[in-house]
Order: structure tokens, then C-alpha cells, then sequence
């Protein structure tokens, strides 16, 4: 399902004139991870100590995929 989610947001990002798909994913969502990349992501950086989860600071990896 994630997949095919993600190919309907690229269709959408294409035809409407979007540049780039950018995303945060946490360091440990490994199975994220592998999806995005099989989905031509990659990683472009890690902000540490970005947001709060479960009242611990945690950080966020930010990957990309040029459209155009």
C-alpha cells in the first residue's frame, strides 16, 4: 500500500509542476527506509534532537527525490 501511495503522490508531485518529493523519516524506521529508497529517495541529512517522541528527543533523517 505504501508504494502505491507514494507512486500516486509522484504522478501528482510530475503534473503539477513539483520539483522535488522531500520527507523526514526517523533514523530507525529501517522498513521506511527500504521503501523509499526502492522509490529512488535518498538521504540528504539527519537533524539531531529534531522533535519530541514519547518524551525523548529524537531525531530526523530527510531524504529526496528530484522530479524534474
Amino acid at each position: 500500500m505504501g508504494q502505491a501511495l507514494l507512486r500516486e503522490l509522484e504522478v501528482f508531485a510530475r503534473e503539477n509542476g513539483f520539483h522535488k518529493l522531500v520527507l523526514g523519516t526517523f533514523p530507525f524506521n529501517t522498513a521506511g527506509q527500504a521503501l523509499y529508497r526502492k522509490m529512488g529517495l535518498r538521504e540528504v541529512g539527519v537533524f539531531r534532537n529534531h522533535g519530541k517522541l514519547d518524551g525523548k528527543w529524537v531525531d530526523v533523517m530527510w531524504m529526496e527525490k528530484l522530479l524534474m
